[in-house]
């Protein structure tokens, strides 16, 4: 009777553990809505300000893999919010695309 009661135990510890283990590897977390900003470089080394909607499908891909890893199954929605450029210094600029994501 011990016996079967500390296997039954053992299997219910090792289920929560899978179980809570499942939860961290899909992002579970919180059911709150939470955003995070965050820049994505361009490939544009240009001091010429790089079109909008050109730097924005460039990037998108990052930022919805980068929205993805923050927020797991919950990511929801990443908008562009602005675009910027900095001087490098070897005459080359850097243009980076902040993007908003947003979890449900």
């Amino acid at each position: 009777m011990h016996t079967k009661f500390g296997r039954t135990v053992r299997a219910t510890a090792v289920a929560l553990v899978l179980a809570a283990g499942a939860g961290i590897a899909l992002g579970a977390a919180p059911a709150s809505a939470a955003s995070a900003q965050f820049d994505v470089e361009l490939s544009s080394r240009s001091s010429q300000r790089p079109d909008w909607n050109s730097a924005a499908a460039e990037t998108k891909p990052k930022a919805d893999r980068r929205c993805v890893a923050l927020y797991g199954f919950r990511a929801r929605d990443t908008q562009p919010v602005d675009l910027a450029g900095f001087p490098r210094g070897d005459g080359s600029w850097a243009w980076f695309m902040k993007w908003q994501c947003n979890s449900n």
